[in-house]
């Protein structure tokens, strides 16, 4: 359901695009889309790809790759298919509408050989189908996800992408991070909030890559880093609600969010009320 330099896809269906935007190892794609009775695609990507079905359905899918799979079904809400770089795939889709969301990994974003990656057509897959509707919702907030939470995205789905479809499906180690480090890195972004924060700066105050630092600042503060920094955000801005009349907007700002909507919508889903209400009753 996309198009790359190197494939090549024949006329058919109508997209309609709801979020595209490009960072350093990923891109994301969002968009509804109608085949008509017999809509053709070819194709062959530069880039590890998966595509989650969020809502809608098609009559028929029928999916051959290079090396001979073969699928015969349908599109579904919470499919869940993945193409690994270079893998040949030729696409038939009856009459359908669905809404779905592309992620397109850099190839060398993945620690493993290529080859060893294993393609599948429309599976389910709870943690892939759990990431996309995240993202979805993030692209709800103030017009797409930040940074950080597309850096731990791309390291999520990347780990569990060679953890559960690698040949070799190495298991994940036990990850520590160094506590004199992790309080350093916990320090670090109590004072650099209003920054856009990015996983690999973090992981490199740790002194680790960004696979075993995301493993090691969950395990040793339960959160993910995206979900512990949007925690400490709206801890400051609640601090600095209840205990100054600065305008709401400013407060946003100072805390690391990119606009009062967006503090808003964040503050009423952690704290259960809205910021002029917090800090109406404090």
């Amino acid at each position: 359901m996309t198009t790359d330099q190197c494939s090549v896809r024949q006329p058919g269906g109508r997209y309609l695009p709801i979020f595209e935007r490009q960072w350093a190892d990923v891109r994301i794609q969002i968009s509804r889309w109608r085949s008509g009775p017999a809509t053709e695609g070819l194709s062959q990507l530069d880039d590890h790809t998966v595509f989650v079905t969020l809502a809608g359905a098609t009559h028929r899918t029928v999916v051959t790759l290079d090396d001979g799979q073969r699928y015969v079904g349908a599109d579904f809400p919470g499919a869940v298919t993945f193409l690994p770089a270079g893998v040949r795939r030729h696409t038939r889709h009856e009459t359908g509408l669905v809404e779905f969301i592309a992620f397109r990994l850099r190839q060398d974003l993945i620690p493993s050989d290529s080859t060893q990656l294993r393609a599948f057509t429309n599976q389910p897959d709870p943690v892939i189908h759990d990431l996309a509707w995240k993202c979805r919702d993030e692209t709800r907030v103030n017009g797409g996800p930040s940074t950080l939470f597309v850096d731990n995205l791309a390291t999520t789905l990347s780990s569990h992408l060679v953890t559960k479809y690698s040949a070799s499906s190495p298991r994940p180690k036990s990850v520590v991070v160094d506590r004199r480090r992790l309080l350093y890195v916990l320090d670090y972004i109590k004072d650099h909030l209003a920054e856009d924060l990015r996983l690999a700066k973090l992981a490199t105050l740790a002194d680790m890559d960004v696979y075993q630092f995301a493993r090691g600042f969950k395990r040793a503060t339960g959160q993910s880093p995206h979900r512990y920094v949007i925690g400490q955000r709206v801890e400051r801005a609640a601090l600095l609600l209840a205990r100054s009349t600065r305008p709401i907007s400013e407060i946003a700002h100072e805390v690391g969010f990119a606009s009062q909507a967006h503090l808003t919508t964040t503050f009423r889903k952690v704290v259960g009320e809205t910021p002029l209400a917090y800090r109406e009753d404090r």
